[in-house]
């Protein structure tokens, strides 16, 4: 069966690119921690590329899984791993889908919780930040004449120097 040799491939392929993304999101948190904005803007290019391989490597598979499933005489719109080893015969090459679905599972897992982390990283940062400028930019009393004169207020960031 070609498409079952292809669809390993494909698989082992996936496994190796979303180990990649792994290591790219811990190196995102360590850039993170550290506030290296140039080097987050080129890991986040990398990243892309490597998510972008990984969307092309989902289509390829979902492809070949259904030509699989077609070759076996069975019909549908989707297809999981699961329903392919359901169907498959020999032992070992079952054995082999289940582990690299289950590896696959696991590295997306770690890269969600990792991704989760590097959001709140983020928006600890952005609070902060906005702590910070909350700080110089008091708000004042506004100078002025007239009945709302004490109800004004203006922004020391917007006073003309």
């Amino acid at each position: 069966m070609d498409s079952l040799k292809t669809l390993k491939q494909i698989l082992k392929t996936m496994v190796d690119a979303h180990s990649r993304l792994l290591d790219l999101a811990k190196g995102k948190r360590n850039m993170l921690v550290d506030g290296d904005l140039q080097g987050l803007q080129s890991h986040t290019h990398r990243e892309a590329l490597c998510v972008d391989e990984i969307q092309k490597l989902e289509q390829l598979r979902i492809k070949c899984v259904q030509e699989y499933m077609e070759q076996k005489g069975i019909k549908g719109e989707s297809f999981t791993l699961e329903d392919v080893s359901k169907v498959e015969q020999d032992a070992n090459t079952r054995d082999a889908l289940t582990s690299m679905a289950i590896k696959l599972r696991t590295l997306i897992q770690e890269i969600n919780q990792l991704n989760e982390n590097n959001q709140k990283l983020i928006q600890t940062s952005l609070s902060y930040i906005q702590y910070s400028i909350g700080m110089f930019a008091r708000k004042e009393p506004a100078i002025g004449y007239g009945p709302n004169a004490k109800n004004r207020y203006s922004n020391m960031l917007d006073a003309k120097i």
